[in-house]
């Protein structure tokens, strides 16, 4: 039984991490232009470019390095630092690569190591944590560029939730 429910609990954080919220951010993107994916509210607020920077940042870092043990070097203030010099075809090309990073890291992580010791332990105790943490990162990040998408353009991303969930699988109608 405990066994079952690791799997289930693997499973459903590997479908929003490499699907579900990735597809979101996918489809912001797509739907913004050079400048606006760029725009900041104000100097203390982030674009849609650096946010997608930064949390492909995490994932690659927390998630792929991290659990995963993939090569990865991260450089967190580029991420927050980079304004408009990357393309929107080179910011998805990127997103697509931390997409495959992560499909290739959950490919080989067996549920058996959830509960094997953090590979952050200032942060948290156990890999079930240190995986819950990036997925809650990407959604919370996921959250804003959809927002600021739809404050950018009206009538942009309706029924994104559901459409995403529905094509990952991830919900049943």
């Amino acid at each position: 039984m405990f066994e079952d429910i690791r799997r289930l609990a693997l499973e459903a954080l590997r479908t929003r991490i490499t699907k579900v919220l990735p597809a979101q951010i996918r489809s912001c993107i797509e739907e913004l232009n050079q400048d606006q994916l760029w725009w900041r509210p104000n100097e203390q607020s982030n674009s849609v470019g650096n946010l997608v920077l930064h949390v492909r940042g995490a994932v690659l870092h927390y998630l792929c390095r991290g659990v995963g043990e993939l090569k990865y070097e991260r450089d967190r203030p580029a991420e927050f630092a980079t304004s408009g010099s990357i393309s929107k075809p080179e910011l998805l090309a990127m997103l697509d690569e931390m997409v495959d990073s992560a499909t290739e890291t959950f490919a080989v992580l067996d549920s058996s190591r959830l509960s094997d010791p953090s590979t952050e332990p200032a942060y948290y105790s156990i890999v079930f944590e240190d995986i819950l943490g990036v997925a809650i990162h990407l959604a919370t990040h996921t959250g804003q560029i959809v927002y600021v998408t739809k404050m950018l353009k009206e009538g942009s991303v309706n029924e994104l939730w559901m459409q995403t969930h529905r094509e990952a699988g991830a919900w049943k109608s």
